[in-house]
């Protein structure tokens, strides 16, 4: 029952009886004070459990101000405090705090300009918004952990004027080492670095051929790597550079896989800025970030995607399949033959996507193939009764969430073996509201 109550928390179409009885168990009212706008009678039965963990929950602005006034001023210092407890407790762990939650915990500014560094350590994480005249402040604090916070990736670049300082300071060098003018003690203060400084280097702009090539040839395949990102590399060069890394992989998860698999992700920003012509020659680039960038160009000529479209990389294929006139016969091959990422917005959904394909999708061989059949809601009734008993889980969750399912297989889904399906099944808004009763009334309450 458990998975049915849990899913039944979550279910919006739940009306203020069905929440209120859900309130009275325990197992599951933590789940319940995290929805927004809960009746007050339910809120009252949540803060009867004396649970500093549902008051937090519910100390939200998504709740009525009664609710919030009913928690600041409750007799036991545990549900009145809960918040702040939390809030503290992150700030103590190094967690990231949200600004709304340090504004309400001693205010932005005040915990900026305070004594203690890990309050002032906490802003520098999390204020990514937070005015220039406080920021360099703090990218200037005594404390190294604050400077380095205040200069990490959360925050736009930092002021011009304070990079040479900022790479001259070993709590901040590895932040701003990508981007700062380098100076030749810069660049040799770099080189002697750990291999995170180095990487961060080997992408700066203004580095010099010599520290370049250097890098090109690091011990460290993560910094030979972030080489390749250059845009000052002729492009044989890169390739050959490319290849010789690739060849120095000798175990499947060793240090070199790791670094290619990273490289896989990366993009080279400056090559949007080239012309047309030039992007398209990156298209059958042997490095995977340079021809799926390249791809990702908005103004490819028709000839171009229309070769794209049986690129040997599936994923410059599934790039290009994203645009509006895609033709429907390449979004289901490519869908039916190598499934998806889970990346909204799922190709299956596309408009140009063939209705008359669903069916043999949902019946591929693949589990989460056939689960993408269930994330159109055309797909035909008899393909929904098919998966919902699909004997992977997996399907049959895919199918207790579709919004057509029959209500006749969607109550033999409140009864699986698995408990994600339960729940899944359970939080359909479809469920009618009697069956949720009844769930209920199983339960117990």
């Amino acid at each position: 029952m458990h998975g049915a109550l849990t899913g039944l928390a979550e279910n919006p179409a739940a009306p203020p009886d069905v929440l209120f009885r859900l309130a009275a168990e325990p197992s599951v009212a933590g789940r319940l004070a995290w929805r927004r706008e809960l009746p007050d009678p339910v809120v009252e039965w949540l803060l009867a459990h004396d649970d500093p963990d549902i008051a937090f929950a519910l100390d939200s602005p998504f709740q009525s101000e009664t609710t919030r006034q009913r928690i600041a001023t409750h007799p036991d210092p545990r549900i009145r405090e809960s918040r702040r407890t939390s809030i503290e407790d992150d700030i103590r762990n190094g967690d990231w705090v949200t600004s709304a939650d340090l504004e309400f915990y001693g205010g932005l500014v005040t915990l900026a300009r305070h004594q203690d560094p890990v309050l002032r350590a906490a802003v520098a994480r999390s204020w990514v918004e937070m005015p220039e005249e406080l920021r360099r402040e703090l990218l200037l604090d005594p404390d190294p952990a604050v400077r380095e916070l205040a200069a990490g990736e959360a925050h736009p670049p930092v002021p011009a004027d304070l990079l040479p300082r900022l790479l001259a300071d070993g709590a901040t060098r590895q932040r701003v080492a990508a981007y700062a003018p380098l100076t030749p003690a810069a660049v040799r203060d770099c080189l002697a670095g750990d291999e995170d400084l180095r990487a961060e280097l080997a992408v700066n702009p203004e580095l010099p051929r010599a520290a370049r090539d250097q890098l090109a040839a690091d011990p460290s395949p993560w910094v030979r790597a972030k080489v390749l990102l250059r845009r000052d590399l002729a492009v044989d060069d890169r390739e050959r550079l490319y290849r010789e890394l690739v060849a120095a992989q000798r175990e499947e998860h060793d240090e070199v896989r790791f670094a290619l698999d990273n490289l896989e992700h990366d993009r080279p920003s400056w090559l949007a800025e080239l012309p047309l012509e030039d992007r398209i020659g990156y298209l059958d680039s042997s490095i995977a970030c340079f021809r799926r960038a390249a791809a990702s160009s908005p103004d490819l000529p028709p000839e171009v995607l229309r070769r794209l479209d049986e690129h040997p990389d599936v994923e410059v294929r599934r790039i290009v399949a994203r645009r509006p006139d895609c033709p429907g016969e390449v979004l289901a091959t490519l869908v039916i033959e190598h499934g998806e990422r889970r990346e909204e917005p799922l190709l299956v959904r596309h408009p140009n996507f063939p209705a008359e394909v669903l069916p043999r999708l949902a019946a591929a061989a693949q589990p989460h193939r056939r689960a993408l059949a269930a994330a159109r809601d055309d797909l035909p009734e008899e393909c929904l009764v098919r998966l919902a008993r699909d004997p992977a889980a997996s399907v049959r969750v895919a199918a207790a969430q579709h919004p057509r399912i029959p209500l006749a297989e969607l109550d033999n889904l409140l009864s699986d073996v698995e408990v994600e399906v339960v729940e899944v099944a359970a939080a359909n808004p479809v469920l009618p509201v009697a069956a949720m009763r009844a769930l209920l009334d199983r339960a117990g309450l």
